[in-house]
């Protein structure tokens, strides 16, 4: 399934948790759930995956919004927990993880 968000550990199931099971219709409603639970997260972080998430953050809208039109079917959703496996190699170039 979503071998990415679980290797990112306690915040990956929680991620994951969210886009299956959060209640919303289009994809600007997703990322907002998602951005919530990385913000929720993001205190009790270590250091080292603070830049990844807010790198995470800072793409999600624009990649669900491009790729989908609803995110309410079952579907949808898996694919979205596939698509986030993308999202997180591209935060760890950013933050500099991916050497």
């Amino acid at each position: 399934m979503a071998i990415h968000l679980l290797s990112l550990g306690v915040v990956g199931v929680r991620l994951l948790d969210r886009i299956l099971t959060a209640q919303a219709t289009y994809p600007e409603e997703l990322a907002d759930q998602i951005i919530d639970e990385i913000n929720q997260y993001l205190c009790r972080a270590p250091e080292n995956e603070k830049a990844l998430l807010f790198n995470l953050a800072c793409e999600i809208h624009e990649a669900l919004s491009n790729r989908f039109g609803r995110v309410d079917s079952p579907q949808a959703r898996q694919d979205v927990s596939q698509m986030m496996g993308l999202l997180i190699y591209r935060a760890k170039m950013s933050a500099g993880q991916g050497r």
